[in-house]
């Protein structure tokens, strides 16, 4: 007898029986959780694209207007009077938030035209601030699989504890190209600790009991502040009868049944299970806590001077993944305002 947890299976079956079906559960995939990646778009996301393309073509469509509407206004002064590029650029000036500094147009036209865009744009520049603030602080992290089909086309490797043999014979003989896929991809022999270990450092799942699993997360894989870095997909795999092995005929069988039943009904056997992970997760939880502390009285033995009134680290700061964008921009103007600078200064030579 082996007080073990072992699914049933008809492979299993026919070298050895099972006493009191004490568990219906199922296989459960494990991996670690995407993380977020620098992305220079981060500019791009808080409005579609039909409204970039909406404000660009406004934006164009504006100093078009206005030029047109002063060269029809014979009244107004030349003077006064711009060029389309002085128009362009105070179009794009008051988007950003900049001030009408060159011009004033005379025409009422003009003016309730010049009105309906700063209006325009204190709107779509509020928007856009409000959701830019919001992708940075509350960022969307990239998808990640939470069904079969969409993990085998995700992992390169789904590693099982050695009695993973039978299911990936199991799964090899089941006539689904989801199930024959995620056989081919399968590797037993890792132990669950170790399986653990490398879906988190590399593309790959770990398959095995949601209960052990849970256990080892909360020991191993959870943080000080009770997050973890592993999650568990949505659809369950195989979902079968759980049972302890024993030999065919074995003459205990009625007396282990009984006590296995009493047990089970009695809600020990839950109780135990829940007693066992919360245990392990506030030891994991102490443990991580108690190393964190001492690296940071390590690393910043003067901090406490730097801070006395011991201000909370509980905000996180934003990181070069939430502000790739920015920078990029600046990197890219700096380089548009050089060569600039650098064509004015030849042309003025040149030219002069």
């Amino acid at each position: 007898m082996v007080a073990q947890y072992f699914n049933v299976l008809p492979q299993r079956l026919e070298r050895y029986d099972f006493s009191f079906i004490y568990e219906f559960s199922s296989l459960d995939f494990c991996t670690a959780k995407p993380m977020l990646r620098p992305q220079w778009q981060s500019l791009y996301y808080p409005l579609s694209g039909e409204v970039w393309a909406s404000v660009l073509a406004t934006v164009l469509l504006l100093p078009m207007t206005l030029y047109m509407n002063s060269c029809l206004k014979v009244q107004e002064s030349p003077r006064n009077s711009r060029g389309i590029g002085v128009m362009i650029q105070e179009a794009f000036g008051t988007l950003l938030g900049q001030n009408i500094s060159q011009w004033l147009p005379r025409a009422s036209s003009s003016r309730v035209l010049v009105a309906a865009w700063l209006v325009f744009a204190f709107i779509i520049g509020t928007v856009y601030r409000g959701n830019l603030t919001a992708a940075l602080t509350l960022p969307k992290y990239p998808p990640r699989p939470e069904t079969l089909e969409e993990l085998v086309n995700y992992v390169d490797r789904v590693t099982m504890p050695p009695f993973g043999k039978d299911f990936k014979r199991q799964f090899k003989e089941s006539g689904s190209r989801t199930m024959e896929k995620l056989a081919d991809l399968m590797l037993t022999g890792p132990s669950l600790l170790e399986g653990l270990k490398q879906a988190l450092e590399k593309k790959q799942a770990h398959l095995a009991a949601r209960h052990a699993i849970n256990h080892w997360i909360a020991e191993r894989f959870t943080g000080a502040d009770g997050s973890s870095l592993m999650y568990f997909g949505k659809e369950r795999i195989d979902p079968g009868a759980s049972a302890w092995p024993i030999p065919h005929d074995a003459p205990y069988k009625r007396q282990l049944d009984q006590i296995m039943t009493a047990v089970n009904e009695a809600g020990l056997y839950d109780k135990w299970t829940e007693d066992t992970v919360d245990e392990a997760r506030r030891d994991g939880q102490m443990k991580r806590r108690e190393r964190s502390q001492d690296e940071e009285e390590e690393k910043s033995g003067h901090a406490r001077n730097e801070s006395p009134t011991g201000s909370s680290k509980s905000s996180k700061a934003l990181t070069i993944i939430h502000t790739q964008g920015p920078l990029m921009l600046l990197l890219l103007g700096h380089i548009l305002a050089g060569l600039t600078f650098i064509t004015e200064i030849l042309s003025i030579r040149y030219c002069y």
